[in-house]
């Protein structure tokens, strides 16, 4: 199943996983994510499956500032719930939040380094 979201879904779980934070900064962040996670090169999806999907959200999302203080939480709720939309319920352990959070902050840090990741958490029943 192909799902791609828009900018007001994110918004939906922003207001949900920002622990209260104020409007966006920057709205240009989560344009740039649904762009992103739709993304195609030559009639061929960029970001292909719905791991790389929610990675690519997750990358943009969590490391561009746009948000005052809940980038990462915001980030990871969009992964867990993009999954969840996709069909695949996932569970996140607090490890598995923390090395997010950690990826996130390396600036070698890549949408395929987190779509690797995602794989690795644990998955609800």
């Amino acid at each position: 199943m192909e799902l791609y979201i828009d900018v007001p879904w994110i918004l939906d779980v922003a207001e949900l996983a920002g622990a209260r934070d104020p409007a966006p900064e920057d709205y240009g962040v989560p344009v740039a994510a649904v762009a992103c996670h739709r993304a195609e090169l030559l009639e061929q999806p960029v970001y292909d499956g719905p791991f790389a999907r929610a990675a690519a959200l997750v990358h943009i999302l969590g490391r561009c500032r746009w948000l005052e203080r809940s980038n990462m939480a915001v980030a990871a709720a969009t992964g867990v719930m993009y999954l969840e939309a996709s069909g695949i319920p996932v569970k996140p352990t607090h490890d598995d939040a923390v090395a997010l959070r950690d990826l996130l902050r390396d600036p070698l840090c890549t949408a395929a380094g987190i779509a690797a990741l995602l794989r690795t958490w644990p998955r609800a029943t």
